[in-house]
């Protein structure tokens, strides 16, 4: 899971994206989608914002995570200018590997378990392979007729399913690039090619409103489903071989492992659906759509869990509205702190009266008992009248009694209602707060982040300033070396020319000492030039060190900050 990631969006927009692309890790309560020059990461339970991975190569088209869920390949790029794949390790975000640069956005792209190449495929119609070391393209497969929309690679690395927007569909040996399958049955796009979790089932995806399920031994179709009139237009396998699929009926359906249909999600989305995902126990579908909605489905019941839209405000916009948020609670808490204080004194009021009643009640028994003692120890008209006065008058008071304690339940309930309430109150102020404190901590970490990347950033530049500077110095070495050699011929010659006696030899010594000096006046200007540049190198690779030092120094007081901040 995400750690301690970016939460403030690099981009701001009015309104939200198109969700191209949805990926649900296999291992993890861990969602990404994609927005504009941005991945998202959502935990899947709370659809509370995890991290946000900046894509400043343009928008994200596609989305795979690697089988161990610690890695996400995002593919995208600007559509006829530029394209790129991107590996994020999504614990700290960091950017493990760009591959694929392309003159085109790519449609579609994955990684080998492996690490060793990343598939490519997008309007160039070339299924292309890179080695992820060296950044070299080592296979272009020209087989598809129509853009690659679709492509994925097995779990096991061994096979990778490609489709195109002509419906072909083929299946090939991720090592060498062989074609291992041709799937000739769609009539239409292909929208989603997606492995089980297996590898031995293949499953496409079309614009014809088909889901084709392929097995890998033979190349066989083993099931056709008539999914959505009009097209499917998304695809998801779940960790268990349940799957889910989306169409241009507005309808989501979820089918289980044996390719049976369980049930509809939904039969009427607001928008064209355009990407879908289950998280990794199969329990909840996501759904996104081309307005920028992500809902989530749960797939045991079809009840709709939650919504959100691909475009996060802003930290502070985040904090006010949760101050706001807070002030409102307070004022409820003390709305409903009054009511509590009242329906306590009600309550107490209640109980004092059936106290009353109560004893009120053992007064007229001890009465009774005391007018019947008398009326028995005489036999006048009027200790019987007292006898019956005091009787007639028990049941009334046993009649009041009742009534009472019916006040009291009803007081007491109340008194319970009023407190839940109360309570409620507190617990999401609470929330609330501790949320507060979360993003409060997010902002000091958007600067960490943001000083640790200037840091790292200075450090390569005070590195290759500090190279420059050796290899001027060792330049320098060499042609002070170079120059002392020549001065010493120089001597050389100089004593050969005092010792001439022959006009001649003296004439062809002077010459060649004139040439000499020539090439070594020009050999003291070369080392006088290098040593200007080497000084200018120093002073360079003298400022870039310290601003290094100060920037790794803010940094780490700027984490410790921001860690102290979540305590």
């Amino acid at each position: 899971m995400p750690e301690h990631l970016l939460l403030e969006p690099p981009v701001i927009t009015a309104r939200p994206a198109a969700v191209h692309a949805l990926a649900c890790s296999p291992w993890a309560p861990l969602l990404a989608a994609t927005g504009q020059r941005q991945v998202l990461l959502y935990h899947t339970d709370s659809l509370e914002l995890a991290g946000i991975l900046p894509f400043p190569e343009g928008d994200p088209v596609s989305l795979a995570f690697t089988p161990d869920g610690r890695y996400l390949i995002v593919g995208g790029g600007v559509p006829g200018k530029s394209g790129v794949t991107i590996t994020f390790d999504i614990t700290n975000g960091s950017r493990l590997l760009t591959a694929a640069k392309e003159f085109d956005s790519i449609l579609a792209a994955d990684i080998r378990p492996g690490f060793d190449i990343v598939a490519t495929g997008g309007p160039s119609r070339l299924l292309k392979i890179w080695n992820t070391g060296t950044g070299e393209l080592v296979k272009s497969i020209k087989k598809h007729t129509d853009w690659i929309t679709a492509l994925d690679l097995s779990s096991d690395g061994v096979l990778l399913a490609s489709g195109d927007r002509n419906g072909g569909v083929f299946v090939w040996e991720s090592e060498s690039g062989n074609e291992f399958h041709s799937l000739r049955a769609h009539q239409a796009a292909i929208s989603a090619t997606a492995f089980r979790a297996d590898s031995n089932i293949l499953a496409t995806a079309s614009e014809d409103g088909t889901l084709r399920f392929w097995e890998m031994n033979g190349g066989s179709e083993v099931k056709k489903i008539d999914a959505h009139p009009g097209g499917v237009t998304a695809f998801a396998f779940a960790r268990d071989g349940s799957s889910v699929s989306a169409g241009r009926d507005m309808k989501v359906k979820f089918w289980k492992p044996d390719f049976s249909h369980a049930r509809d999600l939904v039969q009427n989305l607001p928008a064209l659906p355009t990407a879908i995902a289950l998280d990794f126990e199969g329990k909840q579908a996501f759904v996104g759509d081309a307005l920028g909605n992500i809902q989530s489905f749960q797939t045991s019941d079809s009840k709709k869990l939650t919504e959100i839209k691909n475009n996060p405000s802003l930290i502070e916009t985040r904090i006010q509205t949760i101050a706001s948020t807070i002030n409102n609670q307070e004022q409820k808490l003390t709305e409903s702190e009054k009511d509590l204080a009242e329906k306590t004194a009600a309550r107490d009021a209640a109980r004092n009266t059936l106290s009353e009643s109560e004893n009120e009640l053992k007064r007229l028994i001890e009465a009774h008992k005391t007018a019947q003692i008398t009326a028995s120890q005489t036999t006048s008209e009027e200790a019987g009248k007292l006898v019956n006065e005091a009787s007639s008058k028990i049941q009334p008071a046993e009649q009041t009694i009742v009534q009472n304690r019916g006040n009291v339940e009803a007081s007491e309930k109340l008194l319970t209602s009023s407190t839940t309430a109360y309570e409620n109150i507190k617990t999401s102020i609470n929330s609330l707060k501790l949320n507060q404190k979360r993003w409060s901590a997010a902002t000091i970490n958007t600067k960490a982040l943001i000083t640790r990347r200037e840091a790292e950033e200075t450090s390569l530049v005070a590195d290759e300033d500090q190279n420059n500077y050796t290899q001027a110095a060792a330049a320098i070495a060499i042609q002070s070396d170079a120059l002392n050699i020549k001065r010493s011929d120089r001597l050389e010659l100089s004593e050969h020319l005092m010792r001439s006696t022959s006009p001649a030899i003296t004439e062809e010594l002077q010459a060649t000492l004139a040439a000499l000096d020539i090439r070594i006046s020009i050999e003291q200007a070369r080392l006088e030039t290098l040593e200007n540049d080497s000084l200018i190198l120093r002073d360079k690779a003298e400022h870039t060190a310290p601003l290094t030092y100060r920037k790794n120094l803010e940094s780490i007081a700027l984490r410790n900050a921001y860690l102290k901040a979540l305590e």
